[in-house]
């Protein structure tokens, strides 16, 4: 064997490691990415199922969600934790859904006991997505649209997210 081929040889191994060290963490990356995809659809699924007879024929839509500490916290892969649907009904805005973690998050939003804060993108440490916030007297809760796998249109379908939120809210 050459010189030549041996070195073509060794540069071909090392162009495939080196795609391999590329490609092999962003393909699993993307693999996380459509499981905690699935696993939103499945809790709200779940929710739906659970709350059958309180959700009825009411109004509800697709929501992403986090906690204050978890929204303020600068060490995250994904900056909500978890999923659920926001029910509306006229002056009031229920959010029924459930961490990444099994935990059920509960929360019904009235004017007597919340505020509905508008807050656009806040691109550190909450990635490219655009929030709203309900002000309770005691925490904060945070919500984005559900986008799906990615992120593109958060800002646009978080705000008509929150136009409906704040429509209901205030007993529209």
């Amino acid at each position: 064997m050459s010189n030549d081929a041996a070195q073509a040889i060794v540069l071909i191994i090392i162009l495939l490691v080196s795609l391999l060290v590329i490609f092999v963490p962003l393909l699993l990356f993307l693999g996380y990415v459509f499981y905690q995809t699935s696993k939103r659809k499945r809790i709200r699924e779940k929710m739906l199922v659970a709350h059958q007879q309180l959700v009825g024929n009411r109004h509800w839509l697709p929501a992403r969600y986090a906690s204050a500490p978890r929204y303020n916290s600068w060490f995250k892969i994904f900056p909500w934790e978890g999923a659920g649907i926001l029910v509306l009904a006229p002056g009031s805005v229920l959010f029924l859904g459930e961490t990444n973690g099994g935990s059920p998050v509960n929360v019904q939003f009235a004017p007597a006991n919340a505020r509905l804060k508008w807050i656009g993108k806040s691109p550190f440490p909450n990635g490219a997505v655009s929030w709203f916030e309900f002000i309770l007297t005691d925490r904060k809760e945070y919500f984005s649209s559900e986008t799906g796998a990615f992120v593109f249109g958060s800002h646009r379908s978080t705000k008509e997210l929150f136009d409906e939120a704040n429509k209901s809210f205030s007993g529209g």
